[in-house]
């Protein structure tokens, strides 16, 4: 489900990047000068390079493991900011999506990465429409902890256990730990 949401909005992105360039290779072949001394193709090189990263985890999510071991140490933000345009397409949102995150703990690579994102959706869209979630998410050892303020369905339940979550109720939502075996 979250590859399906995530995948129009990424691709909106891979295109205005190959249109931008395709307008640099214009300017390039006409002799033009670089319109901003070059600077919008560094801005480009590094949105390209997170996309791909994005791309490698939507493939994985849908069944097709193109990262294996790979693993992005800052690649949980690019993950939660197009997880927010996706929830914002429909209709949902989170809280202070700008705050600063923890680096993804080597050990959980790509899958652990996925999984927040995951169970960070699919918190939201038990909120109603509009109302943000909120949310805050810990790297502790090599496990992340991700605390939503929803309350726990039976939707969350089963997304928990068919990734290998442990997921509690607290007085202040649900906290999912990403990384370690759910408790029997």
């Amino acid at each position: 489900m979250l590859a399906r949401a995530l995948l129009p909005v990424l691709l909106h992105e891979l295109n205005n990047h190959t249109q931008y360039l395709a307008t640099v290779h214009a300017l390039e072949s006409a002799g033009d000068p670089l319109p901003d001394g070059g600077a919008g193709l560094l801005r480009t090189a590094h949105d390209v390079e997170e996309l791909g990263w994005l791309l490698g985890l939507c493939a994985g999510g849908a069944g097709t493991d193109l990262l294996q071991a790979r693993t992005e140490r800052t690649g949980l933000a690019p993950l939660v900011r197009l997880v927010r345009q996706a929830l914002r397409r429909a209709q949902h949102d989170l809280e202070d999506p700008g705050r600063a995150l923890p680096d993804l703990p080597s050990r959980l690579g790509w899958r652990g990465a996925w999984t927040m994102g995951e169970l960070l959706h699919a918190a939201a869209r038990e909120m109603p429409e509009r109302a943000p979630l909120a949310w805050s998410l810990a790297a502790q050892g090599d496990t992340l902890v991700l605390v939503c303020r929803v309350l726990l369905s039976p939707e969350l339940t089963d997304l928990a256990r068919r990734r290998s979550v442990d997921v509690a109720s607290q007085t202040d939502g649900i906290r999912f730990t990403i990384g370690r075996e759910p408790r029997a």
